[in-house]
């Protein structure tokens, strides 16, 4: 009953504010799970796709709007309600399946970044982000600093694989499904220097984070050149690729919005008193309809926040356990 509230919700949680048709959410649903299964996942339900939307749906009531549709086939649209306790339990149940997708969807954010990164490096603006070739080594090295980012969100490698591993599986996967593929074309070119070294060992140095011991035990790649690979823009690929931007979206913007917070700080405050202003801080800007993303701002979410930047020094306590200012922002965001 959970898991498949669980992937109603998160279906609700990934479309727009305008809603969705009510076949389009069964179709949707259909494909959540098959994706599901095909990650060696177990569903916990069963039953006609149409049958368990609709039934979760109903056990979903306070949450969602549901309205007659003005085309001639009558079909209902159903939007997630706006109001925070709606966006709160929607998140609740979507996070039962946040582990399934996160390393696609840590993948999905990083090439983002990655494209600015390239954009604001070239000479010349390209017209078109798709048009660019995003090198696997510099993707996966980024999706690496951000899964250890998210350390206190999500464990995106089991105990017996090391994050490239994860995600390097991820990055094939995405190439499988033809949301990346391989710019044959340009590989020949950008792999033409005999002596390069293969991609995994041309790091200038691995994450702060990163454990010595992964370093010694890790043979992963050793005989794997880099590649270079290029966004699909088929919509149907582009559908999937922004659902899973969406997926992580809310963490990110929790985030980036505590590290606006800090920087307005002006004096000392308990922990207990700090953690509190910025929930109110992230709240309202839900409540305003400033937020992207209005589950940004739940309670879970600030709390982790404030552990992982105490992890990565960006805030500093006395013995009092007194907040002393912004020490150093070590996480780009």
């Amino acid at each position: 009953m959970f898991l498949m509230t669980a992937a109603a919700s998160l279906s609700m949680s990934t479309i727009s504010n305008s809603g969705v048709v009510l076949p389009k959410l069964v179709k949707d649903f259909f494909t959540m799970k098959e994706e599901i299964l095909s990650r060696d996942f177990d569903l916990g339900f069963s039953g006609e796709s149409e049958d368990v939307v609709m039934r979760a749906l109903h056990l979903l009531e306070k949450c969602i709007n549901v309205t007659g549709s003005a085309n001639r086939n009558g079909e209902f649209t159903v939007a997630a309600c706006q109001t925070v306790p709606a966006l709160f339990e929607l998140n609740f149940y979507s996070n039962g399946l946040f582990h399934v997708f996160i390393p696609d969807a840590i993948i999905a954010c990083s090439i983002l970044s990655l494209q600015r990164d390239l954009v604001t490096e070239s000479p010349h603006q390209p017209k078109d982000c798709s048009s660019l070739l995003l090198s696997q080594e510099r993707l996966i090295h980024k999706a690496a600093g951000l899964s250890h980012f998210l350390t206190n969100e999500v464990a995106v490698a089991p105990p017996c694989q090391t994050i490239y591993q994860v995600l390097n599986d991820a990055v094939t996967r995405l190439i499988q499904y033809g949301v990346l593929y391989v710019a044959e074309e340009d590989q020949e070119e950008m792999n033409s220097s005999p002596t390069e070294e293969p991609w995994p060992k041309k790091f200038s140095e691995p994450p702060s984070w990163r454990s010595d011991e992964e370093d010694e035990d890790s043979d992963f790649g050793e005989e794997q050149r880099d590649r270079y690979v290029k966004v699909s823009l088929s919509a149907e690929h582009q559908e999937f690729f922004i659902f899973l931007q969406r997926l992580l979206s809310p963490v990110l913007e929790a985030y980036s919005g505590a590290a606006v917070f800090v920087h307005g700080l002006s004096q000392p405050m308990p922990e207990s008193d700090f953690t509190l202003r910025l929930f109110k801080y992230l709240l309202t800007r839900t409540e305003r309809g400033i937020a992207a993303y209005g589950e940004s701002a739940t309670h879970y979410l600030v709390k982790n926040t404030v552990k992982t930047f105490k992890e990565l020094g960006v805030r500093m306590f006395n013995v009092r356990g007194l907040f002393c200012r912004l020490q150093k922002l070590r996480v780009k965001l």
